[in-house]
């Protein structure tokens, strides 16, 4: 087992940029412009709904800020560094922004959620699963933790898409470096040095985290052949994308998979 842990990883980088709540909200929906669309298209009047790996809690607080006051919004996240970032940004924005529900950010593991079976009507996880020991785990708690008839969003690295593979190509040649100077993530170590999220994160990812999964459609339907509705589209864009107005985010070059199931 690596000495460098996944929470090491995610401890000394919250995913998105660093800054208010504006800075990082503008880098992530420039890298992902068609997320907002998405979030117009979730249901808004369900009781109960539970975020899995929120980061620093840029799109929980963006979904709350639009549905129904009687509902609740639980947002989890691996990296207690991230938690504390997201309670800021949230802390933050209600000085200026009227808000019907209030997410509660609170440290889990997506292997093992502390909810109790069928308690979530909707569940939502962005670029997460895929970072984990045991994908399929997490994928089994989710069906747990579902209502019957209940939906999830979920987005997972899609396999032979151009960033994912350059990714893997990277995490090749870091190992032979390793291997060469008998050190530990070398090509991290130096990036990690000056951050930049021009690209996004996924680079800086790619070298840093213990893992990094890829899926073909074909898996993806095994993985989450409990439900009984699912329906997987490729999303997202491999490179920065300069005209984001309108932006569906779906594109059969994607890197990600867009998965909507139904228990």
């Amino acid at each position: 087992m690596s000495k460098f842990s996944q929470e090491d990883f995610w401890s000394d980088n919250p995913c998105g940029a660093e800054g208010d709540f504006d800075l990082v909200a503008n880098q992530r929906y420039n890298m992902e412009p068609y997320l907002k669309s998405e979030f117009e298209l979730i249901r808004k009047d369900y009781d109960k709904y539970l975020e899995i790996g929120c980061g620093q809690g840029i799109d929980a607080i963006n979904i709350c800020k639009k549905l129904s006051k009687n509902s609740t919004y639980i947002a989890i996240d691996f990296s207690k560094e991230s938690i504390i970032k997201a309670k800021e940004h949230l802390n933050n924005k209600k000085l200026l922004d009227d808000f019907q529900v209030d997410p509660n950010f609170k440290v889990g593991d997506a292997q093992s959620l502390e909810f109790n079976n069928e308690e979530f009507d909707f569940i939502y996880s962005m670029g997460v699963l895929h970072h984990t020991p045991d994908p399929q785990k997490c994928i089994d708690e989710i069906y747990r933790v579902l209502k019957n008839n209940g939906e999830a969003l979920i987005f997972l690295y899609r396999k032979g898409s151009i960033k994912v593979e350059i990714a893997k190509l990277l995490r090749l040649v870091q190992k032979l470096l390793d291997k060469i100077f008998r050190k530990e993530r070398c090509i991290y170590k130096i990036l990690n040095r000056k951050k930049s999220t021009k690209f996004g994160t996924m680079f800086l990812e790619c070298f840093g985290v213990p893992w990094f999964e890829n899926y073909s459609e074909l898996e993806i339907n095994k993985m989450f052949q409990k439900f009984k509705k699912i329906e997987v589209t490729p999303y997202g864009y491999n490179f920065p994308k300069f005209n984001k107005k309108n932006s569906t985010g779906k594109n059969k070059f994607g890197y990600f998979h867009k998965i909507h199931v139904i228990k």
